[in-house]
């Protein structure tokens, strides 16, 4: 059984993946987290491509995260200097929509 650290505190996920590239050779994974998760990568700059899935209903429930949520302070901007880049967009079997975005620098 193996382990990955991301740092004394568990948050440094930078240095986490940078252990899963030398120590076994991970070059791409998919993050399938909640919003906190994905907020915590976005945040840290890790996530180079979005993958969203829409599908048409309507569930009416109150409390729902969103795709990303972060748990910083109040002047803490997860997604700063960093910007969407439509790639395409697919529709599916049922009325699915598939949008994929490449997360960019920000323009200056």
């Amino acid at each position: 059984m193996s382990y990955v650290f991301a740092g004394p505190d568990g948050w440094n996920l930078a240095k986490a993946m940078d252990a899963l590239g030398e120590v076994f050779g991970v070059g791409t994974l998919l993050l399938e987290g909640g919003a906190s998760i994905n907020g915590a990568f976005l945040k840290a700059g890790l996530i180079d491509e979005i993958s969203v899935l829409i599908q048409p209903t309507v569930d009416g429930l109150a409390g729902v995260q969103s795709i990303f949520e972060y748990r910083g302070g109040p002047d803490e901007r997860p997604g700063a200097g960093q910007a969407l880049r439509h790639m395409s967009t697919e529709t599916l079997e049922g009325g699915m929509v598939w949008l994929r975005y490449r997360v960019e620098k920000a323009p200056a």
